[in-house]
């Protein structure tokens, strides 16, 4: 539809764009010829108004005996049509012979006998099949384009829209869309300048072409996309194209024209979920519930707007109402899941899963990895586990479920199983390969199988040979397993990366204490504090060295910080009390009896007992 705003001075910029748009529709071979054997059978059509004033530029093609069809929203409101054909010879168009208003048709009666195009069967139409339309441009010259056919738009459960990648005019309106056969498969419908589709030939091959030609002037004008059924097939149309916003404004023209139709309201529903206004969402879901109580679509609907709204209460009766309505909806199953767990009802959640997946889904994945979710919340790894197997069938790149089937393993006590999960993630995901050594170094140090966590541990150091953190870790197991050469060894590896690492010395003073090297370890742990001056742990085990060694004029000092550093050390208090003691200082140590009555009185009276 172009729309003339007859001004004498737009005549030159009228002729620029012409010959801009001759560029941009240039023709190829196949097209050229199919335009040359087609053309005469196509008519550029002019439809006026008042005073003979122009109100758009479309086109139609002839389908039998002087009967041309074109969009009915070109000629719908108007007084008069003038046709030409390719030679931009007139053609006398008489008048309205028949319309189907539900689908935008009109059967035009023309005048002298045409070339009658031959209409095909579109339920053959497939994806990526070669397309050519034929229409007229501004000026009214037939020309073509060339495009496929991308996909298919359901407009009815027998209909389908067809949507092309053909870059035409908006004056293409009406004309008609051929295979390479040269018949006719469509015709090209724009709703306004720029959003169009094509309407299958199958909609209009069967319309009557008999019966008198009522005159433009004689019949009842209307603005077709204002009708109830103008709307809403733009509404419908709209809405498949994901044009949201127009297709809400032709839903909501028919839902005032029509208050009880229910197929407006589901659509309206559907759009207004995409443009998040879930509370009219809502109302309008409602509303087809009050309408047909039995509509499950309408009650599964509203299930997901109450779940996106977080109205998780509200979504599980819409949910179940649609379940009931239709035991074979396995998405209201799994959302009910989704709403169930939401709420921390995992029991409940994971019957939902287990009913959608007994119902065999397409993709049953989600619902395996949400109901070994739910088992893990519920403790049961035992089952959590072939659920989290199932799920990595379908996925088995998938690190969220590798990893959760690796954490269920863990939780069972499957070890070994275990191990094997997170290294097969390692071999999914090298990058973060580190992370899952780690997680087995953890997982077998948690269950006090260090000797096993030593493997990891190796592990971690040749992807990381630089990394402090993953020698530390290996002189940790050494020394959990008592292994404590080995583990001073790799502690001193440690200082060779990083020399300041303060724990490193103090590992190795407990693994020299442990051996009673006493003297080296109280070496090892005045590293510590000299390091970490402020760590009472490290001052109190340089003065139990010494207090093994006997040295009880050395050993008071660092007790003393150790205490300063942290006034109910309780350990450290007794020590320092002993060490008194041995210093014949019985007044000091039976001061720091009464502070360990309050402080820690078993060591209080662990004390009493020495006391002079």
């Amino acid at each position: 539809m172009i729309f003339n705003a007859n001004k004498r001075g737009m005549f030159l910029l009228f002729v620029l764009l012409c010959f801009s748009l001759s560029l941009l529709f240039s023709q190829t071979e196949d097209a050229s010829k199919m335009l040359e054997k087609n053309r005469e059978g196509v008519i550029s059509i002019a439809t006026y108004g008042d005073d003979k004033e122009e109100i758009s530029i479309g086109t139609g093609f002839v389908i039998g005996e002087r009967i041309m069809v074109t969009a009915y929203h070109l000629v719908s409101g108007i007084l008069s049509a003038e046709g030409k054909n390719y030679k931009g010879k007139k053609v006398k168009i008489e008048g309205i012979v028949a319309v189907d208003k539900t689908f935008d048709i009109a059967l035009l009666k023309i005048k002298g006998k045409r070339y009658v195009l031959n209409l095909g069967n579109s339920d053959e139409l497939e994806s990526g099949e070669k397309m050519f339309a034929l229409g007229s441009n501004e000026s009214g010259e037939i020309i073509d384009s060339e495009g496929i056919v991308r996909d298919f738009l359901p407009l009815s459960a027998a209909q389908r829209a067809v949507n092309t990648s053909l870059a035409v005019p908006d004056a293409f309106c009406g004309g008609p869309l051929l295979n390479s056969e040269g018949n006719v498969m469509g015709m090209v419908i724009f709703l306004d300048r720029v959003s169009k589709f094509v309407l299958p030939a199958n909609i209009f091959k069967n319309l009557s072409k008999v019966g008198k030609a009522t005159k433009f002037k004689d019949w009842q004008h209307e603005d077709y996309f204002s009708t109830l059924e103008g709307a809403f097939l733009s509404g419908r149309v709209f809405a498949l194209m994901d044009e949201t916003g127009k297709a809400r404004k032709f839903l909501e023209i028919v839902t005032k024209l029509k208050p009880q139709d229910i197929e407006a309201h589901i659509l309206l529903s559907s759009v207004y979920t995409r443009e998040r206004n879930y509370q009219a969402a809502v109302s309008a879901y409602k509303k087809v519930i009050e309408l047909d109580e039995s509509r499950d679509e309408a009650h599964y609907g509203l299930g997901l707007i109450y779940l996106k709204m977080r109205r998780y209460k509200e979504a599980i009766p819409s949910l179940e109402r649609a379940i009931q309505l239709n035991l074979d909806n396995n998405e209201a199953y799994y959302h009910a899941g989704n709403a169930y767990e939401e709420l921390k009802e995992f029991a409940k959640a994971a019957d939902s899963y287990e009913k959608f997946i007994d119902l065999k889904p397409e993709n049953p994945w989600m619902g395996y990895l949400r109901l070994g979710l739910c088992r893990m919340e519920l403790e049961d790894f035992e089952n959590a586990i072939p659920a989290f197997q199932e799920a990595l069938k379908e996925k088995p790149q998938d690190i969220k479920i590798g990893y959760n089937l690796a954490q269920a393993l863990q939780k069972a006590g499957r070890y070994e199983e275990a191990e094997g999960a997170y290294k097969s993630l390692a071999d999914i995901d090298p990058e973060d390969a580190n992370v899952y050594y780690s997680t087995i170094l953890r997982m077998y140090d948690e269950a006090g199988k260090q000797d096993k966590a030593i493997e990891a541990a190796k592990k971690l150091i040749e992807l990381k040979p630089d990394s402090e953190i993953s020698v530390y870790n290996l002189g940790i197991m050494y020394m959990k397993l008592e292994r404590y050469d080995e583990a001073i060894e790799t502690f001193r590896k440690v200082l060779t990366i990083r020399p300041g690492y303060d724990y490193a010395y103090y590992n190795i003073g407990f693994c020299y204490s442990r051996q009673k090297k006493h003297k080296e370890s109280i070496e090892a742990f005045e590293k510590f504090v000299e390091l970490s001056p402020e760590n009472a742990d490290g001052w109190f085990n340089v003065g139990v060295g010494y207090m093994v060694l006997k040295q009880f004029s050395k050993a008071l000092k660092p007790l003393q910080k150790a205490v300063e550093i942290r006034p109910e050390y309780g350990v450290a208090l007794y020590n320092m009390a002993v060490v008194y003691l041995n210093l014949k200082d019985n007044y000091s140590a039976r001061e720091i009896y009464k502070k360990l009555t309050t402080i820690d009185p078993n060591l209080a009276q662990k004390l009493k007992k020495i006391l002079r």
